[in-house]
């Protein structure tokens, strides 16, 4: 069987072009960045994650014990496909009452996450809760895969340099 990317690439045309360099300035004006997404967005957003870390930015992903307290000046990146997801909008409302900047990506305009959210990304793509029209790549499978190319685009327009990645790079392995 032959996977099809053309649906991929159509979720991918649909964001919006602003999107990196808004994401790109989130990054840069703040202090130290948090991640988190549930499940496969959740994975997503680690491996990105990771190469924020890699490229010298401070960030950490919320739910590691090493993850310190949110706050004035730093910015929480959420992925939620549906926007409701409730662990997500819960830390929405903390990381905003705690006086940190909220990024949502999401699917879906007008959800509980996109509300919550002081900037957010449309990514325009088939949740897990909806039936029908999937092109073969059900339960969120294209938010997931745009989520993780997105965010190599947001590292590419940072400008960050391969080789000092590198001496970043995890050597414990």
């Amino acid at each position: 069987m032959r996977y099809e990317v053309k649906p991929l690439l159509a979720v991918l045309e649909r964001i919006d072009e602003s999107a990196v360099e808004c994401v790109t300035a989130c990054i840069k004006t703040h202090r130290r960045v948090f991640v988190y997404g549930g499940g496969r967005s959740g994975l997503m957003l680690k491996a990105f994650a990771m190469r924020l870390a890699q490229a010298g930015y401070t960030v950490y992903v919320v739910g590691d014990v090493i993850t310190p307290a949110i706050g004035k000046g730093d910015l929480l990146i959420l992925a939620s496909a549906g926007g409701t997801t409730a662990t997500t909008c819960h830390y929405a409302q903390v990381a905003k009452t705690e006086g940190a900047s909220v990024l949502a990506l999401t699917a879906k305009q007008a959800s509980l996450l996109d509300r919550l959210a002081d900037e957010r990304v449309y990514i325009f793509a088939p949740t897990k809760d909806d039936v029908g029209n999937t092109d073969g790549a059900p339960m969120g499978t294209l938010f997931e895969q745009a989520l993780l190319l997105f965010g190599d685009a947001i590292i590419a327009s940072l400008s960050a340099d391969a080789a000092q990645m590198r001496v970043r790079h995890a050597n414990l392995e």
